[in-house]
C-alpha cells in the first residue's frame, strides 16, 4: 500500500471512530465514546506524522509532544499553535483513554470539552494533509 493509501486508510478510520463516538454520547455511554475519541485522534494524529514524519511513531528518544509538535509545524503551523494542539493529543489520550475509559472516571466539565474538539482537531488535519 502507498504513503498515500496509508494516510487516507487513517483518515478513514478517524471519521469512523468520530462518527461512533458521537452516536455513543447521544446513547448516553460516555466511556466508550472517549475511547473512540481517542481512537480518532490517535489515527488523524498517525495520518498526520505519516505525511510529515513518514512514520507514524516517535523514534526512539523522542516523546509523543515532540513529535506531533514537529509534525504541525512541518505541515505549516507556528509553534505556539503546534505546541496547543500536541497538549490537546497528550490531553485525550491521558483524560479520555486513561481517565474516563480505563479509570471509569467520568466529569463533564472536565472531559466534555476534550469530546466536542475533536472535529475541529480532526477537520484541522485533514486540511493539512490535504
Amino acid at each position: 500500500m502507498s504513503k498515500e493509501d496509508q494516510i487516507k486508510k487513517y483518515m478513514i478510520i478517524a471519521r469512523d471512530y468520530l462518527e461512533d463516538a458521537f452516536e455513543l454520547l447521544k446513547q448516553g455511554d460516555v466511556h466508550d465514546a472517549a475511547e473512540k475519541i481517542w481512537a480518532s485522534v490517535k489515527s488523524a494524529t498517525e495520518a498526520l506524522a505519516l505525511k510529515y514524519h513518514d512514520t507514524t511513531r516517535p523514534p526512539q528518544g523522542v516523546s509523543w509532544r515532540r513529535f506531533v509538535r514537529e509534525a504541525f509545524i512541518k505541515a505549516g503551523l507556528k509553534e505556539e499553535e503546534a505546541e496547543k494542539l500536541a497538549d490537546y493529543f497528550l490531553d485525550v489520550r491521558g483524560k479520555l483513554h486513561g481517565e474516563v475509559f480505563y479509570g471509569f472516571f467520568y466529569e463533564d466539565e472536565e472531559h466534555r470539552p476534550l469530546i466536542e474538539k475533536a472535529r475541529e482537531y480532526i477537520l484541522l488535519i485533514e486540511r493539512l494533509i490535504a
